[in-house]
């Protein structure tokens, strides 16, 4: 059987391997055969699974003949296919006689394969390295068990325990630092093994599912420490919490790794319930924090990871033998809340409820037998007490059936006896308490219906209470408007001039005694106020009936302005009929008139909230009195000639009541701001605001006043110029121009104007209101002028700053320290040089500290001009030409500054640079660096691929405008393999001998060769290195040669090479197969074999591979470069002098001596027949 079925083994694999690409349902099928006979397993597949596996990595990791990309697809099937045959070989247990032989070699295999995979996981393919992380998941607890179980000593045991261990250290550490979720999925199944078989099985009652534990470990063991592993259980369970992301990690918020490591996290929970409440309490406070940030998780990934919890804690809160940790299970369910959690609990009470109801019809059923042992007699059924109803206890419907079936059946001894005594008595006590049960029914209603009846009756006498009073007062009110006789307003058309005129004078006389009486009886109220709380405010009772409470006074205050404005009204009639101009002046009543309501005025201004109702309406009736007197003034008001006229009325006590408002308001700010300051200091735990705090009473006032003037809404600037009611000046303004229109140009210019205010509080509270009504509103035109004029004054105040910077630090550069002539005559000249050196270097000091100071002034102050530009420039990028064109023209302390300021804008158009691409593309020379700078920012995580449109649009921008590789050094691992073989020689070409743009090339090599996520690499080490000795990078010249020395020197934090040896070995090869070889190549190989120790055969071949090809006949360049090779190689080169023709032999001797001579030395030593050809080279 096991041949047959080594053949068809045999034959799968074949047609498999020979498929293009392989076959992968093949290799699964062949997986499944090699199980069923494991002696297979054990013979050749085993080593074509490790050469599969093997012959992979190396050309993934650059050390292979094979180097394209193109071979991914071909060599991903047999590596997983490699990885699935090496993992049922070494996780089963191996045959008795190869326990001690052939095993331990195979698992060592295994285990150093997979040391090579894991060293590199950026560069292999991702199903491989996870299918690597898979099977050392599984092999860990079968070492564990197997070396626990047989009980051996044998150093390849050992040996295999040690490395394993190693491996595992390796999976912790890329757990700790890798963030990629698909990864981390089977890291946290690796963490879960750990986790699991290194901790001890709980005690009798818990979870015995696990097969491997650490209690099974022996307390001393000749290689395997138990308080080690206890260590590592430990930590694998500290790091599998860790592994729940948060804000910090974005992109490990992925909905598949994170209910994987839930679910991990559960199961844990399972096997190990001694941990439950520990783990479930990270994991609760984990989700409560995540699922309250919008930037971590979307809420469909909410939804969908808080279903999956519900689900898996459910399914662990129902096992048995989770009874101990109920309570903690039940707190989280409830903390979830999950559907899932809601229907179970109303399940079980359904079910409890059944279960009650079935008992007690047992119990009923029970008590209900009938008293003889015939089963057709009838069911006796309790007699009616005395007085009751026949009809109050009525059989439930079908019982007498239900009955009937039950005496049907065969019952037995004691059921077919008579009840006994004890079960009448049962009987009668039931009775007793049905009777019961009824009355108090009885009794309830009927109190019920007492209680409906009563609170009807109330409800009535309420109503009708009502009404009488309704009645009191207006028979009250009837009383006080008979008090005195109606006041009428007569037609002024039908009155004489001196009727007029006495009219008018009385009025004013009216309002002149109304006023006194009003004055008296504020301080009337005053006085009341004034009385102590205990005794309560003492009521007057006036002549009318009526007594002296606030709302009198207030209905008192307003008839006495309503006879003000009857007499700007009859007063103006009367002028408009007689034809003659209003006179209003200090020596008319008039003065005196509006000196009688002053008195108003300075209570409502004394008490602006408590009084705010009175003002509004007061302010109503000035108004209405405004637009009576004069329409055309109403609907354009300007302040009126004379201050005696009603509209200089209304804009005094609008603009006095208005101060009163914003005076209020901000001394409660303040108050608040005191308030969180003595909290913070007393250590309470201050819950931050969600948004400023804003008084109500200041925005309802600029909403309600009839007419509010411009000119009062600069006196909300007060509340902006200090930090403490900053907030409530901008967020007032903000809702007011919204909610009022015809103050919004006025509200818009204060909010611009504090948009440039030192406190930075103040400044982003007016940027984000200005933000709001930009780029859609009419005033967007003005918003981008107002930004741009206050960035321009910015850069010039910067720039001047700049300039005075300069200075100073010249003059301290340039003063003059005469240490010789200050200092003892005796100090010898070593000691004056050294004074002049301190000195000197004090100077550098100073000037650096100057320096310093004045950049960071430079910056605050551009910060402060330059933020609400760069606000406004996320809703409209055109904007940023503004600072492009400022930028070109400043100074370089400037141009530093503005590139650190505008950093933020562009890191957050990471994920949209679509909308800055056009901007960017378009900047004006002199603003190369500030491009460059946006450039770099918008791809500086090297791990994710810029976007097209980036990447299309700064590529057209270089041929167009002809820009060299400075542009293109961050944008490399964007293009695809022609559009970066095409640019390599401008990159190249930036090279002039300095680290600075050496370094640019070196992140741009980086960035080609690695491959990122779901992408493999632009190039790989080998086609990168063939590109750099392309004829346009060739002809470069230096820059070349440089650039092959960047790359050779590229160097891991560890200090090993990036690029393999074996790159240089397979890329020398395709390079002398090439039509047109470069003297670059020779150069490469020297710097191969010199720099790197690398074999000196693999030169020697080169250069015989170029005698084949005639290299003589080349450039003079090459043939010179090839010389010096050769020279170089000696004497490993002089078997190569035969192979050479005489005459470019004499050509490569007469160009280096040093050749000739040894090549004389050669041919010397031959024999005289081979030494013949050569005489001349002797003579």
């Amino acid at each position: 059987m096991d041949g047959d079925a080594g053949a068809q083994a045999e034959k799968l694999y074949t047609e498999a391997v020979h498929e293009t690409p392989p076959n992968r349902n093949k290799l699964d099928r062949l997986v499944d055969v090699l199980c069923d006979h494991p002696r297979l397993l054990y013979d050749s597949f085993f080593a074509k699974a490790h050469e599969a596996a093997g012959i992979a990595v190396d050309i993934w990791h650059g050390t292979g003949d094979m180097m394209s990309d193109d071979n991914l697809l071909i060599l991903t099937p047999p590596a997983l296919w490699g990885w699935t045959v090496m993992e049922e070989t070494v996780c089963h247990a191996p045959p008795q006689e190869l326990r001690e032989t052939r095993y331990p070699q195979l698992a060592q295999q295994f285990l150093n394969l997979a040391e090579q995979t894991l060293a590199h996981p950026d560069t292999t393919p991702g199903p491989v390295v996870r299918r690597t992380i898979q099977a050392l998941t599984r092999f860990w607890p079968e070492i564990i068990n197997a070396c626990i179980s047989l009980k051996t000593q044998s150093p390849a045991w050992r040996q295999m325990y040690e490395a394993m261990l190693q491996r595992a250290d390796s999976l912790m550490q890329l757990s700790e630092n890798s963030d990629d979720p698909a990864l981390q999925m089977h890291l946290a199944k690796f963490l879960e093994t750990e986790a699991t078989i290194f901790t001890a099985v709980p005690q009798p009652g818990g979870s015995s599912r696990s097969t491997l534990s650490l209690d099974q470990l022996p307390d001393s063991h000749a290689y395997i420490s138990k308080a080690a592993l206890a260590t590592r259980g430990e930590r694998a369970r500290q790091q599998l919490l860790r592994l729940l992301p948060s804000s910090d990690h974005i992109r490990l918020c992925n909905t598949s790794f994170i209910t994987a490591t839930i679910n991990s996290i559960v199961y844990l929970m399972n096997l190990r319930p001694q941990f439950c409440e520990q783990l479930l309490e990270r994991l609760i406070n984990w989700y409560v924090v995540t699922n309250s940030s919008e930037q971590t998780m979307t809420h469909l990934q909410s939804v969908v990871i808080g279903k999956t919890l519900s689900i898996a804690l459910l399914q662990l809160y129902t096992r048995r033998y989770m009874g101990a940790y109920s309570e903690v299970l039940e707190r989280a369910l409830d903390a979830l809340n999950g559907p899932e959690w809601v229907r179970w609990q109303e399940q079980q009470a359904r079910e409890r409820e059944r279960r009650q109801r079935q008992q007690a019809r047992q119990r009923s059923q029970a008590r209900r037998q009938v008293p003889d042992e015939d089963p057709h007699s009838t069911r006796w059924v309790p007699a009616p007490e005395d007085g009751q109803d026949e009809l109050a206890y009525q059989p439930a419907p079908g019982a007498d059936a239900e009955l009937g079936a039950m005496a049907s059946q065969p019952s037995s001894d004691a059921a077919s006896q008579k009840r006994t005594a004890h079960a009448d008595d049962d009987d009668d006590e039931e009775k007793q308490m049905l009777l019961l049960e009824e009355s108090a029914k009885r009794v309830k209603l009927g109190e019920e219906a007492k209680m409906k009846k009563k609170s009807a009756a109330s409800a009535e006498e309420r109503r009708q209470i009502a009404v009488d009073t309704d009645q009191e007062m207006e028979a009250e009110m009837q009383v006080a408007l008979q008090s005195e006789l109606p006041f009428e307003l007569p037609s002024m058309d039908e009155m004489t001039s001196d009727a007029r005129q006495e009219h008018v004078v009385e009025a004013i006389r009216r309002v002149i005694d109304g006023s006194e009486r009003v004055r008296k009886f504020i301080e009337h109220k005053r006085v009341l106020h004034s009385v102590d709380s205990a005794s309560g405010p003492r009521l007057q009772t006036l002549a009318n009936g009526l007594s002296t409470n606030s709302k009198v006074l207030e209905d008192s205050m307003v008839m006495l302005v309503r006879l003000v404005t009857n007499c700007y009204v009859m007063f103006f009639e009367a002028s408009r009929t007689e034809a003659s101009p209003a006179h209003m002046d200090a020596s008319s009543q008039w003065n005196e008139m509006q000196e009688c309501v002053e008195g108003v005025l300075q209570s409502i201004v004394d008490a602006p909230r408590a009084q705010y109702g009175l003002a509004m309406i007061l302010l109503y009736e000035l108004w209405m009195s405004v637009v009576v007197t004069d329409p055309e003034l109403a609907r354009t008001p300007e302040k009126s000639d004379s201050e005696y006229t009603v509209l200089a009325l209304y804009l005094r006590w609008c603009e006095r009541i208005f101060d009163a408002i914003v005076a209020s308001s901000m001394e409660m700010a303040c108050q608040q701001v005191e308030r969180a300051a003595a909290e913070t200091a007393d250590g309470a735990a201050v819950v931050p605001q969600q948004q400023p705090e804003l008084d109500e009473l200041l925005l309802e006032f600029i909403k309600d006043v009839p007419y509010l003037p411009l000119a009062l809404l600069s006196k909300v600037e007060a509340c902006l110029k200090s930090p403490s009611t900053a907030a409530l000046g901008f967020v007032t303004l903000e809702r007011a121009i919204e909610q009022r229109p015809p103050i919004f140009s006025a509200g818009l210019d204060i909010l611009l104007t504090y948009s440039a205010h030192p406190d930075r509080a103040t400044r982003v509270g007016c940027i984000r209101a200005v933000k709001k009504h930009y780029p859609n509103g009419a005033s967007a035109q003005r918003i981008s002028k107002m930004a741009g004029s206050s960035f321009k004054m910015g850069v010039e105040r910067a720039t001047k700053q700049s300039a005075e910077m300069e200075q100073k630090v010249a003059a301290i550069l340039n003063q003059v320290d005469d240490v010789s002539m200050s200092d003892d005559v005796s100090m010898s000249d070593e000691a004056v040089e050294m004074r002049k050196t301190e000195a000197a270097e004090k100077k550098k000091a100073d000037a650096f500290a100057m320096r310093k100071q004045g950049e960071q002034v430079i910056e605050a102050g551009l910060v402060v001009h330059m933020e609400l530009l760069l606000a406004l420039s996320t809703k409209n990028m055109d904007l940023l030409t503004i600072v492009f064109d400022a930028y070109k023209d400043a100074p370089l302390t400037v141009q530093i500054s503005i590139r650190r300021i505008i950093t933020p804008l562009v890191k957050s158009m990471v994920n949209t640079p679509a909308k800055i691409t056009p901007v960017l593309t378009q900047f004006p020379v002199g603003a190369e660096t500030l491009a460059q700078r946006m450039i770099f920012l918008l791809c500086a995580d090297a791990t994710r691929v810029p976007a097209r449109e980036l990447v299309q649009g700064v590529l057209g921008m270089c041929d167009e405008r002809n820009l060299d590789g400075n542009f293109m050094v961050f944008l490399v691992n964007g293009m695809d393999r022609e559009e970066a073989l095409k640019r390599l020689p401008s990159i190249v070409g930036i090279l002039d001998g300095s680290d600075g743009p050496r370094m640019l090339v070196r992140e741009s090599f980086a960035r080609l060769t690695t491959s990122s996520l779901n992408r493999p690499s632009v190039l790989s080490p080998t086609q990168l290195l063939m590109g750099l000795h392309d004829e346009a990078v060739v002809s470069t010249g230096q820059k070349a040669v440089e650039a092959v020395g960047v790359y050779e020197a590229m160097a891991k934090p560890d200090g090993t090479r990036v690029f393999s040896t074996p790159v240089f070995d397979t890329a020398l090869k395709l390079l002398a197969e090439q039509e047109h070889v470069s003297p670059l190549m020779l150069q490469t190989a020297d710097a191969y074999y010199r720099r790197r120790g690398g074999p000196a055969g693999t030169v020697i071949k080169l250069l015989q591979k170029l005698i084949e090809r005639k290299v003589w006949t080349m450039d003079d360049d090459m043939v010179q470069v090839f010389v010096q090779s050769f020279r170089t190689m000696l004497p490993g080169t002089l078997a190569l002098v035969k192979t050479v023709p005489h005459d470019a032999l004499k050509r490569m001797v007469e160009m280096d001596a040093q050749l000739a001579t040894a090549v004389r030395g050669y041919v010397s030593k031959m024999s005289d027949s081979a030494r013949k050809p050569y005489r001349w080279l002797l003579h």
